[in-house]
């Protein structure tokens, strides 16, 4: 096999892998950051990422974009510049329906958690991963996650005045 072949074998691999997991990456993406647009940024540096490290090197090739995008999304919280919305006109009077606006709830109390927080809060229970799962893709011990979530949890329930599964059952989230 030429070194063209094996690169173009290996770009289509990339390619059905990408396309395999990025609703995936991108759910989770909009739940760390919650925009569409910065969750799409979000996604298609995650996936550089794994582009240039693409190939035996990664045992676990879902795990490891997983662990990317969440360790990517912290980065860019340290920056101050990662809060700024821009928009192109700003609305006379926002409209929205009772779900809407539990959402934005949502969104602001997550938005005022540390990242790390977030990040931990968003797996474990809008991900569904295991506290060892949350653990290891952020590289924390299982105690550690299990003390970050119970002082999110408590943040969160301190603004919203309910307990998070009654957002997720509710459909309010995606």
């Amino acid at each position: 096999m030429t070194s063209s072949s094996r690169g173009a074998e290996r770009d289509r691999a990339f390619t059905d892998f990408a396309r395999a997991r990025m609703p995936e990456l991108y759910r989770r993406a909009w739940l760390l950051c919650g925009d569409s647009h910065r969750a799409e940024d979000l996604v298609q540096e995650t996936l550089a990422k794994v582009y240039v490290r693409w190939g035996p090197a990664i045992a676990n090739p879902a795990a490891y974009a997983q662990t990317a995008l969440t360790r990517t999304w912290i980065s860019q919280q340290r920056r101050r510049s990662s809060h700024e919305r821009p928009v192109e006109h700003v609305p006379e009077r926002a409209v929205a329906g009772p779900d809407d606006v539990l959402r934005l709830t949502l969104l602001a109390a997550l938005d005022e958690l540390e990242p790390l927080d977030r990040a931990v809060v968003v797996l474990r229970y809008l991900d569904d991963a295991s506290t060892e799962d949350v653990a290891r893709l952020l590289d924390l011990t299982n105690g550690a996650v299990r003390n970050r979530l119970l002082r999110a949890l408590r943040r969160l329930r301190e603004r919203l005045d309910l307990p998070l599964s009654d957002l997720m059952t509710g459909g309010i989230l995606p």
